[in-house]
């Protein structure tokens, strides 16, 4: 039977189409089959990571890290620990040996001109590919007190139970009180290996905010306080206290502002102030309070600053004071419990003590 040449040539061509378009998705799917095959093995999260590094994508490894090995790092901490390791790092020289673990993750050990520069995480998602994390062990520890009986985030992580040390225990600026009764109590909590200090939020709540105690380097948790009378409160009583020890105020003042039975006014009442030369002239100047936050309805902790001269004629002087102060509110009037000097606070203070 012949065929006419119109019609065959159709045939061919569909034929040729069909072919074409059969070989094609076979491609396809190879292509789709080998990538599948290579994204199962360890070394397909190595290479993606070693990619993101050259493309300076450390958001995609950060975001990586969080799925790898949930962490309560900022991602400005972690980016800034990574770009400090691979500062001209060359990553094709990169050598790396892996170790499985029990839990099915394998980490490998990274060395760059034969020393280790990192130690990568790896595990297996659900989907068959494998993912890779840096992981880094900081050496920086907080400890962080919260009214008792909030939640709160880290870095905007959850920080759960695991992390609780203390529970409704007394706030630690107010242990120095002989009754404790009515201080605020808070839970504690310690994070471990972070790379700098974390940006903790109480979780559903605004306007709380936080203080580092100057003396432990804890991280305190209370509602802030914009208040312009509280603010005196704190500046005429620090005052107060910066008079005393320069003879311009009495003992009986201190304790008139102060909860005596304390540790705080059992040291400052046994400060010796006949050093300091009389003087004629003196004047506070700079007051300011600022960072107030309350632990309780009936408590607060915040910083003051001030300078104080004084000069007696022949010689004169400039202090640059800074405490941290706490207060308790007792009978509706509020009290010192307790004191901290950091002179180092104050802005206009640009030496150890100017003279």
């Amino acid at each position: 039977m012949r065929i006419k040449t119109g019609l065959g040539l159709a045939v061919v061509v569909l034929l040729g189409v069909g072919l074409g378009f059969w070989g094609k998705s076979y491609v396809d799917n190879a292509k789709k089959e080998f990538a599948a095959a290579e994204a199962a093995l360890p070394e397909s999260a190595i290479s993606a990571y070693f990619g993101h590094i050259n493309n300076k994508d450390f958001d995609g490894i950060y975001e990586d890290s969080m799925v790898v090995s949930p962490h309560i790092n900022s991602k400005e901490d972690y980016i800034a620990k990574l770009q400090e390791i691979y500062q001209g790092v060359d990553t094709s020289k990169i050598e790396y040996t892996g170790l499985d673990n029990t839990d099915g993750s394998t980490d490998y050990k990274l060395y760059y001109d034969k020393k280790f520069l990192a130690t990568l995480k790896l595990i297996k998602a659900a989907d068959g590919s494998w993912k890779a994390s840096t992981i880094f062990a900081g050496d920086k520890n907080y400890v962080i007190e919260v009214p008792a009986g909030l939640s709160i985030t880290a870095n905007g992580v959850p920080i759960g139970k695991e992390y609780l040390v203390n529970e409704n225990t007394v706030a630690s600026n107010f242990t120095g009180m002989r009754d404790t009764s009515e201080a605020p109590k808070v839970d504690v909590y310690e994070l471990d290996n972070l790379l700098g200090e974390p940006n903790i939020e109480v979780q559903g709540e605004s306007g709380y905010g936080t203080l580092t105690d100057v003396l432990t380097g804890h991280i305190f948790i209370g509602k802030t306080v914009n208040d312009p009378e509280l603010e005196q409160t704190m500046i005429d009583d620090a005052i107060i206290c910066a008079k005393w020890p320069a003879q311009e105020a009495g003992l009986g003042q201190v304790a008139a502002v102060s909860i005596t039975n304390s540790d705080w006014y059992s040291r400052v009442s046994g400060v010796q102030n006949t050093w300091f030369t009389a003087h004629g002239t003196s004047r506070f100047s700079n007051e300011k309070a600022f960072n107030i936050i309350q632990q309780s309805d009936d408590s607060m902790v915040g910083f003051v600053t001030f300078d104080y001269y004084a000069s007696n004629g022949d010689v004169e002087r400039t202090w640059y004071g800074g405490f941290q102060m706490s207060f308790l509110e007792v009978a509706g009037t509020w009290k010192i419990a307790g004191m901290a000097i950091d002179n180092e606070m104050n802005p206009n203070k640009v030496t150890p003590l100017q003279n």
